[in-house]
Parts: structure tokens; sequence; C-alpha cells
């Protein structure tokens, strides 16, 4: 019999004021080997799979026009398809989260990715608007699974607060720059012909479900409570001045009760939806509005896409240094001031510039409020937990795709849309202010609480084996 003296004290315990030892309550902690359970090379299967999935969202503006004409359908009930795609797949990021917190990512993710790419091959086959919603909204399903999965692959593995958003950003980026690796092959489709959006929407359907399925046979989670090599919990939260780790796991329904995630999740409405609707309309804004023309918003479509993901990246890595609030005000506001100029452009360079601005300042939102619930709430429900924020850009969706649209055909301008979605930026970055980690910092006096890799356990060979 191997014997292990660990003393297992987790920070639930001591608010109880009742220890408890891994052979009461836990497994003791596998050792971890071979590339599999490498945490660097989990994070570049969970960007490529990103990548993957990038097109249902950034490239479904350069569809619109096409579908519209060729099905001789109007503008804005095509638009309505992308309120639908954000809608479906940020609120199954509940119901995900809460799967990826509690079992393995390979066969949900192999089926994610039969939907992904189901979703746009029978897309490529649907000639009315109701038939492209149902079948753009249940492809959506896919990409609602894996966004989360991705996000919370690098929150389970990575639990320093100072590189969160560091890892989050690099599998993020994928989801944000991935696109414009597509961009220009659909755009070469979509221009063949009438129906050529066809041949885009079926290509890249068999693309994503054929490399989404092979990767997700290497992805994988490491055991539940894992901490790196040399990773002392005690130290990660006596840094307080900018991040820490949070003094404990919170379930849902203890967040629920906060208020910082409801400011939280205000604000993640309100930049999300400013984003989005320059997103589902940059074509369009291009040629109809800005009369820059097809090639301009093209060009803002594709280029804007490499600032959007590697911003996340940079962001993330930013937050992890001068905090995720500051980060937060900083670039949300750049971005609202961005998207006010853009109203005063004539000029197609500068349009460009302009939107891969605001696609930069934009982007890090999406490392940031995912290292943000970690911080706050702790990683242990971190899917669900996540979840629960992102739905935030549900609302967001609401505005970006079918009411911009609709506030377009009222006014014959998309200015208005402009304003509104750089109000919604600047509250955003404001909000990011007054926002608080709800655990308490450690006191002086007081010692923070044991990490679990300190304890007490009596654990035979075979066990340790498994």
């Amino acid at each position: 019999m191997l014997v292990v003296h660990r003393t297992d004290i987790t920070a639930n315990n001591l608010l109880r004021g009742a220890p408890m030892t891994i052979a009461e309550n836990a497994r003791p902690m596998p050792q971890l080997s071979g590339l599999l359970h490498n945490r660097w090379f989990q994070a570049i299967v969970a960007l490529l799979v990103m990548l993957m999935i990038s097109p249902y969202e950034y490239t479904f503006t350069l569809f619109e026009e096409p579908y519209a004409k060729a099905n001789h359908i109007g503008l804005t009930a095509v638009a309505f398809t992308f309120t639908i795609y954000i809608v479906v797949a940020s609120l199954f990021m509940i119901p995900s989260g809460r799967w990826s917190d509690r079992w393995q990512p390979r066969w949900f993710t192999t089926a994610a990715g039969v939907v992904t790419g189901a979703g746009w091959l029978v897309s490529a086959h649907t000639h009315s608007v109701v038939a492209l919603w149902i079948a753009y909204g249940l492809g959506a399903l896919g990409p609602g699974y894996i966004y989360c999965n991705c996000v919370n692959n690098a929150l389970k593995w990575f639990p320093e607060a100072r590189k969160r958003g560091l890892a989050v950003g690099l599998i993020d980026m994928g989801f944000g720059a991935g696109s414009a690796l597509f961009i220009p092959f659909l755009q070469g489709y979509i221009k063949q012909g009438t129906f050529g959006y066809q041949n885009a929407f079926t290509l890249m359907g068999i693309a994503m479900l054929v490399v989404i399925v092979i990767a997700a046979q290497f992805l994988r989670y490491p055991p539940k409570g894992y901490l790196p090599p040399g990773f002392d919990i005690n130290e990660d939260r006596k840094k307080t001045n900018r991040t820490r780790t949070a003094s404990r796991d919170y379930t849902p329904k203890e967040m629920l009760r906060t208020w910082q995630c409801y400011a939280a999740w205000i604000g993640l409405t309100l930049i999300t939806g400013a984003g989005l609707m320059v997103t589902a309309h940059v074509a369009a804004i291009a040629t109809a509005d800005f009369a820059l023309g097809a090639g301009i918003g093209l060009a803002a479509a594709t280029y804007s896409r490499i600032p959007n993901g590697v911003m996340r990246w940079v962001g993330g890595w930013i937050s992890d240094v001068v905090g995720r609030e500051l980060t937060m005000f900083i670039s949300f506001c750049i971005m609202g001031l961005m998207l006010l100029a853009m109203t005063f452009t004539h000029s197609g360079p500068l349009f460009v510039i302009e939107t891969c601005v605001a696609f930069g300042t934009w982007g890090p939102l999406f490392s940031i409020y995912p290292a943000l619930v970690g911080d706050y709430w702790g990683r242990g429900n971190s899917g669900v937990n996540y979840g629960i924020i992102y739905t935030g850009k549900a609302a967001g969706g609401v505005y970006a795709g079918y009411l911009a649209a609709f506030l377009f055909g009222v006014t014959g301008s998309w200015n208005l849309d402009f304003y509104i979605a750089a109000a919604m930026a600047i509250v955003s970055g404001l909000i990011a202010l007054v926002l608080r980690n709800p655990s308490p910092a450690p006191s002086v006096d007081e010692p923070p609480p044991i990490a679990a890799a300190e304890g007490s356990a009596v654990v035979s060979s075979g066990e340790a084996s498994r």
C-alpha cells in the first residue's frame, strides 16, 4: 500500500470550519503526462476548433444580400437570421456550461461538430426565409456548445489569475480572426452566380464538420481541482492589486445573488450589441450608406477580423497585468469613439482603418469576461457561470441583427445605428469601472485558504494508478 499524507483543506471547508481529508471527500490527483494532457496543446486544439466555427458569426454578412436577392426576400427578414443565431448560440451556453463542468468534451464536441456543419449544409438548400431561420438556428447549437467548451478549456487548464486572460485570449483568437482566412474563399464562390452562395455554404459546411470532428478526438479537460506543477494558490490569492483567484467556487445560485453578476451581464449586453451591429452589416453599411463600394465593404469585413482576433489575445494578456476592469474601460470607450468617427468618414481606406480599430478594441471583451468570471466566482462552475453572463450576447444580438436593420429601413441611413452602438460601448466601459471582485481580499492577519494541493490522505497504489 502506498501511503500519501496530505491535508485537503479548501476554502469551502474553512468557511464551514470543517476541514475534510481527501479520503473523505475526493480522489487523489493523478499524474498527468503525455501530449493530450499538455495544457498548451489543449489550448491549440481549442483554438483550431474555435477557428472553424467563426464563419457562423463573422461571415454571414457576405450571405445576406445575395440570399435576399436570389430568393426575392427582404433584407430585414434575412438579417433576422443573424439575430436567431446569436440568441440560440448564446442561450445554449447555459446547458453547455453545465455539461462542460460535469463531463469531458470529446464526444460532446464531436456531436456539436456534426450539428455545426449540418447547419450550413441545410442552409445551402433553403429557399424561404423561415427554412433559413430553422436551419441556421438549429445549426447554431453547435457553435453554442463549442464556444463554451473551448473557453472553459482555458479556465480549467489555467488556474493562475495572471495567465487566465492570456489563455482565454489565445483560444478565442481563433474565433475572432479565423474568419479572415475564409472570407476571400467564401466571397469567391458567392460571386459565381445568383446561387453561388449555395456552394459557399456547402463547402464550408463540409470543412467545419470534418475538421471539428477530427479535432474533438484530442480534446481533454484536467481532473477536477487540477493545479499545474509549482502553482501555489496561496501566493496567487495574495496578488490582490490587479487580478486574483476567487476565494471559493460559487454555484450559479450564489453568483446570481451578487450585484456584480447583473452589472457584468448588462455591460456584456451593451458591448456585444455594439460590435455585433457592425459585424452583421459592415458590408451593407459600406455600400448602402457611405457609398464606398462593395470592395471597401469586403476589405473592411476581412481585415477587421485580424485585429479582432489578435486583440483578444493581447487584450487578455494586458488584463492580466493591469486588471480586467481598467482594460475594458479603455478598450470599450475607444471603440465607442471610433464608431462615432465612422459616421463622418467618406474615404474608403479610412473606413477600413476605423473598422479595424473598432473591432480591435471590441475583441478583448471575449477574453476578459471569461477571465473575469474565473476571478470573481471561481473555476469550479466556470462553464455554467460564464454561460449565464454570456446570455447578455443574446439580448445584444436582438438589436444588432433585426432592430438595426429595421432602423435602417425606417431612416434610410445607418447613422442612427452607429450613434446607438457608440453609446452602448461607452456605457459598457463605464460599467466596468464599478465592478469589484465579490470575494473578500485575504486578510493580513489571517492566512489565505490552504490549497487543495496540500493535505493528508491514505490511498492505495491501485487507486493512485487509476
